[in-house]
């Protein structure tokens, strides 16, 4: 019984020793030793308040009010912050002398990034010691093997997460100061250890979209190296799904992105469009070695077509330079025109087109000045919405009376063009449209600013021929085999188009007209066939048709 009671006091006096521990064991007297090689490794100052031995719900140690205060060039606040830091160990493992981290937790965690009026970020020197702030932005940093990416990799422990977290994005760069953030955020972390693969958790509500995105999938697995042999992500944003896949190695990296449907009225960006669009069967495959992008495939489903692409860009400079290719399937055109722009004209049918292009920088001025490429564009059976071009020609000729087919609408059967742009000029070449009534062809210019410079040949057919030339004098004269071809100019701008035919050009086949009458009936004086008389008659009829007495 005495025995029975030793032990049981001896338990008793272990369990309260083990209890008080974290009372009688005073860490912060020790932040001398830890708080430089914190410091040393993060490149930033530290604060912590208290750091203090627990024993439930795991033997570890917690970090109270810890902070990492901001590069001196950003400002005096802290660059992150936490309520508290808690690191719990094995137990069976601490009994033979091993420390292996079992759970790490962060929570409340605060995250400012800032970007400062010069485009540089606040954290473009964590981890590198001895690095200053850079005078210019890096358009495609090369990540450091020495900062929290390695930490991570270094790192033997089974569960990290992160509870009400917060990350904020500032940039100061922008003529208007732009705010984002990621709230309520919250992160989970399984397998963190070298030679596994983890597995990762993401959620968050971004500001100012009211916009919750999600992350779940895995990575790995981990080395010293950073190299991951294998990326698999689900990726939720708003109402979209992603399928993201890759892997990386050192500075380069191959990505896969699919996604069923994209409608652009759930993304967190405007877009330059009148209505949502949906993007279905996107399939995106990409490859960085360095600075420089490849786009290797790019396939989706828009407007009832299918697009595909390519292209090249090298990151590093203000102006990056690239260059594409993009081929077009069964789209059609009147939607897609409509999502685009409203304007007065629009244009329906089938669409398919080819177009190369090159260039440098991605803003308009940029585009204006070096944006190059060549392309052919074909459309079937469609109609151009708001204009009768042959209702057109008739008004410019000044003839009443007439009225030839829909007054608010083109049908055609074929429009294709080949294309060029240049210096903010896209350049309309070799234009055939045909019509039931008449077939087209030309050329000219639509400017980025949308105005318009096209002049194109209308042949029309004999039944619409003989209509018009029924009401004009001088358009009877200027048939051709019982045919009318007439100049017709387009200028203005894509909202407010104006149309014309080109007298001088209509006054030159009139003058042909003549001349050729003049030399028939010479030639059938001097071979006796004609009479004087019958000259005088036909004199008298010709100038009858121009002038209409």
């Amino acid at each position: 019984m005495k025995i029975a009671m030793g032990l049981l006091v001896l338990v008793v006096l272990l369990v309260g020793l083990v209890l008080a521990l974290p009372f009688l064991i005073d860490l912060n007297k020790y932040q001398d030793q830890y708080k430089p090689l914190i410091e040393d490794a993060l490149n930033r100052k530290v604060q912590l308040q208290d750091i203090r031995l627990t024993i439930w719900p795991r033997i570890g140690v917690r970090v109270e009010s810890f902070s990492v205060l901001d590069d001196p060039a950003f400002g005096t606040g802290p660059i992150a912050s936490l309520s508290s830091l808690e690191v719990g160990v094995k137990l069976m493992p601490l009994l033979s002398s091993k420390v292996e981290v079992e759970e790490i937790t962060l929570r409340q965690p605060v995250i400012t990034v800032i970007k400062n009026q010069k485009g540089v970020l606040n954290i473009s020197t964590i981890g590198r010691k001895g690095v200053p702030v850079p005078e210019k932005p890096s358009r495609a940093p090369i990540p450091s093997t020495e900062g929290p990416l390695k930490i991570l990799a270094l790192l033997a422990v089974d569960r990290v997460s992160i509870e009400g977290g917060k990350l904020t994005y500032r940039d100061l760069s922008a003529a208007k100061p732009t705010e984002y953030v990621l709230q309520d955020l919250e992160v989970l972390l399984q397998s963190v250890r070298l030679g596994q693969t983890p597995s990762v958790h993401f959620g968050s509500l971004v500001q100012p979209f009211n916009l919750p995105v999600k992350l779940d999938g895995t990575f790995g697995p981990l080395r010293e190296t950073m190299d991951i042999d294998a990326i698999n992500f689900q990726l939720g944003v708003g109402k979209t799904d992603f399928t993201i896949t890759g892997k990386a190695a050192g500075n380069d990296a191959i990505v896969n992105i699919s996604s069923p449907v994209i409608n652009t009225a759930n993304l967190p960006i405007a877009l330059p469009l009148k209505t949502p669009v949906e993007i279905k069967d996107l399939q995106i495959s990409a490859e960085v070695m360095g600075q420089e992008a490849k786009l290797k495939s790019l396939a989706f489903r828009l407007f009832d077509g299918e697009v595909k692409g390519q292209g090249k860009l090298i990151a590093g400079s203000d102006m990056p330079p690239f260059k594409g290719a993009v081929a077009i399937q069964g789209l059609q055109l009147g939607p897609a025109l409509n999502a685009v722009a409203e304007t007065p004209i629009s244009i329906s049918g089938t669409a398919g087109a080819d177009l190369s292009v090159q260039g440098r920088g991605f803003s308009m001025p940029d585009l204006t000045k070096a944006l190059e490429g060549t392309g052919h564009l074909a459309v079937k059976d469609g109609k151009i919405e708001g204009v009768n071009l042959l209702q057109e020609v008739v008004s410019a000729l000044n003839v009443a009376g007439i009225s030839l087919g829909d007054a608010k609408a083109t049908a055609f059967s074929t429009i294709e063009t080949d294309l060029a742009v240049k210096q903010g000029v896209l350049k309309v070449q070799r234009l055939l449209m045909d019509s039931h009534d008449f077939q087209a062809t030309g050329g000219g210019t639509i400017g980025f600013d949308q105005r318009l410079n096209l002049a194109v040949n209308l042949n029309l057919s004999q039944e619409v021929s003989q209509k018009i030339a029924a009401a004009s004098p001088v358009v009877k004269i200027a048939l051709k085999d019982g045919r009318l071809s007439l100049p017709l100019t387009i200028t203005g701008t894509a909202q407010a188009p104006a149309y014309g035919v080109d007298v001088k050009g209509l006054s030159a086949k009139v003058q042909e007209q003549v001349k050729k009458k003049v030399e028939e009936a010479v030639g059938g004086l001097l071979k006796g066939t004609t009479k004087p008389e019958d000259i005088q008659k036909e004199g008298k009829e010709l100038l009858k048709g121009l002038f209409g007495q």
